[in-house]
């Protein structure tokens, strides 16, 4: 309890970044205000019937990806270079608040506002699941679903994570922010398949021709039922969140035991993992930088 106090109930930086920047943004007049709850109410009533009548689930998971991943670093990439673009670093590390208090409040204020957004697509998400996979149980959907939200958000986490780290490092947000864009872009698209096509000459080079082992191995079930998260050789696609959800729906209505060992649920752990790695390394930097306790 003490810990939630210190950095999110009795903690400025985060009221200041959660709710005061919210009441800033909408502070418009009330027409301006219910004509926008109108027409998202209008949109979300549609969506929810369009889930219900032909599935999309696909289409609601792509669309949260796209709306998670685009917003992160868009409103992660100014926390710490406003402060010095606006020379207010100085004034805020000389009140009494911690490095931890600072970075951590910064962090989640923008994490807070993550949730905000999954929560409109989770129930349509699952409305869409369940008119899809009907021969499936509401047990295992509610299950398929925890472990794409899983993916999605912790990496969404990790992305909040790196911007904040680039935003204080680099102290100009929209480079932070373009380097936070063109660094997803490399490690969702572009890498994976530089990396498949490297793999493909090897084993030409090696004398294997161009039989993947690895498909052999997943069809009977072999080692990767429990050994994937450690495969080298397929690291860079097993640890894509792309690859990791589409890998969900593809499994759905296959048979627990012949899935691959936490598939899903381990790439979100992962994600959060190096996140709060990369968060506790931020605020020893800051503690270090400002002379002030974590």
């Amino acid at each position: 309890m003490s810990i939630w106090r210190k950095w999110v109930a009795e903690n400025p930086v985060f009221r200041y970044h959660f709710w005061g920047q919210t009441r800033i943004l909408t502070r418009r007049p009330v027409w301006q205000v219910g004509l926008i709850a109108v027409v998202f109410t209008t949109l979300y009533l549609w969506f929810l019937r369009q889930a219900q009548q032909h599935g999309l689930a696909v289409v609601t998971l792509g669309l949260e990806c796209l709306a998670l991943w685009l917003v992160a670093p868009l409103i992660t990439h100014s926390l710490f270079a406003a402060e010095f673009e606006k020379a207010t670093w100085d004034m805020l590390i000389l009140t009494r608040l911690t490095a931890g208090q600072i970075v951590i409040g910064k962090f989640l204020s923008r994490l807070a506002i993550l949730m905000v957004i999954t929560l409109w697509f989770i129930l349509p998400l699952w409305i869409g699941m369940a008119k899809e996979y009907q021969t499936v149980t509401n047990t295992h959907i509610t299950l398929m679903l925890l472990k794409t939200q899983l993916i999605v958000i912790g990496w969404s986490i990790l992305l909040i994570a790196v911007t904040l780290w680039l935003s204080y490092r680099l102290k100009r947000g929209m480079v932070a922010a373009a380097l936070a864009f063109a660094g997803q872009v490399l490690a969702l698209f572009i890498l994976p398949v530089l990396w498949e096509i490297f793999w493909t000459l090897l084993m030409v080079l090696a004398g294997h021709g161009l039989i993947d082992l690895f498909l052999v191995d997943f069809r009977r079930g072999g080692w990767l039922r429990y050994g994937w998260m450690v495969n080298p050789r397929f690291a860079i696609w097993f640890y894509n969140p792309v690859v990791a959800v589409a890998g969900i729906f593809v499994m759905m209505s296959e048979p627990v035991n012949e899935q691959p060992f936490l598939w899903g649920t381990w790439q979100g752990i992962v994600y959060i993992l190096l996140a709060a790695l990369i968060v506790a390394l931020l605020t020893r930097k800051v503690a270090k930088d400002a002379r002030k306790p974590i």
